[in-house]
């Protein structure tokens, strides 16, 4: 039998509350439901039935080949503009209410603690050996009076200590409700956890890790927040200095625990970085690589700094002075040991920004 963990979730992102507790659930199906389909049976005398989770879609990626910047005024301005539009990319993942991929990033890294086994496990563990699971049988403290059940197949056998790549663990979300801060929640819909990489010790994951989450009309609300229903599929991995990184619809993301955000306006991007496609070619990539980029009131403040790189080429881009009118960028574009220097100067408007361009 697998031994049953409470794991803390520590989040990359603020996330909203109904995607923390939502979260919260699947972790704890997560390390607690392992041991449910595989082996020997409850009290249940059901057939077991696979929870109808599809076949994960597929996975949208960043392009492969890097893309080129130039060294002229134009690319100098543009590097600025999507240094900006990369920071914004960022912040609105954060900000998304449907933020449940993140956790597991974290979970994989092998972030746990370990707790006494309390007189409820025997239990739990009885419980989920059957197929279908009721919310109250996993003991979640931050879910009161929850209601509903989870439909729940994996290949991972219920003796495993181990997993081997191509693992899986499919969930089937019926109608759960329940209570969080007072507020009620409610979650329905389907998701899929894929093991691309072997784990050699289920208490401890460590490093260079690779797992895939599949959505599948994956809908909650509560607190005043709402989303779904969600149909998407994610890469998380974590690499060898146990740093974990989230792909989801084109785009990378890395250092997401550096990331601290209040609002779109306020937030700090510490040493965060974004792989997308390249502004005028969709078929390369651009690296932006954040060195404690902090913005205020909408306005990156004097000091932050951010690198993008594309293959050979590189931009240098530095917030020199910062003020609610006006933002002056330096820009240093090098390619091929030749560098140029540029200055940028943003102006706002209302909501309006102009860029002028200045070589030095």
């Amino acid at each position: 039998m697998i031994t049953t963990r409470m794991l803390t979730a520590r989040t990359a992102f603020r996330q909203p509350r109904v995607a923390t507790a939502a979260a919260w659930l699947m972790i704890g199906l997560g390390s607690l439901g392992l041991s449910a389909c595989g082996g020997g049976g409850g009290s249940d005398s059901s057939p077991v039935v696979p929870a109808p989770v599809p076949e994960p879609l597929k996975l949208i990626a960043p392009p492969t080949t890097a893309g080129t910047l130039g060294q002229n005024g134009e690319a100098a301005q543009d590097s600025v503009k999507a240094t900006a539009a990369a920071a914004a990319n960022l912040v609105r993942r954060s900000e998304d209410p449907s933020n449940l991929f993140l956790p597991f990033g974290e979970l994989m890294s092998g972030r746990q603690n370990s707790h006494k086994p309390s007189a409820a496990e025997p239990e739990r563990r009885k419980i989920l050996e059957t197929t279908t699971v009721s919310c109250s049988s996993l003991g979640i403290s931050v879910i009161r009076n929850c209601s509903g059940s989870i439909v729940v197949d994996t290949n991972v056998s219920n003796s495993a200590t181990s997993l081997p790549a191509g693992s899986y663990i499919s969930m089937r979300f019926d109608k759960i409700s329940g209570i969080v801060d007072g507020q009620s929640l409610s979650i329905d819909g389907g998701m899929r956890i894929d093991f691309l990489t072997a784990i050699s010790n289920l208490d401890n994951p460590g490093n260079n890790v690779r797992l895939q989450l599949s959505f599948d009309k994956l809908s909650a609300s509560g607190g005043g927040e709402s989303f779904g229903p969600v149909t998407a599929v994610a890469l998380l991995e974590v690499d060898g200095q146990g740093k974990p990184s989230l792909t989801l619809n084109g785009v990378q993301y890395a250092g997401l625990n550096e990331l601290s955000v209040t609002d779109a306006n306020n937030y700090s991007l510490g040493h965060s970085k974004l792989r997308s496609a390249h502004w005028s070619d969709s078929k390369a990539f651009v690296d932006t690589q954040f060195s404690n980029w902090q913005t205020s009131n909408g306005r990156p403040l004097q000091g932050s700094s951010a690198t993008l790189t594309a293959g050979k080429d590189s931009a240098l881009i530095t917030v020199e002075s910062s003020s609610s009118s006006q933002v002056s960028y330096s820009v240093q574009l090098s390619s091929g040991g030749v560098a140029k220097n540029y200055q940028v100067l943003a102006s706002y408007s209302g909501s309006t920004v102009s860029y002028s361009v200045k070589a030095l």
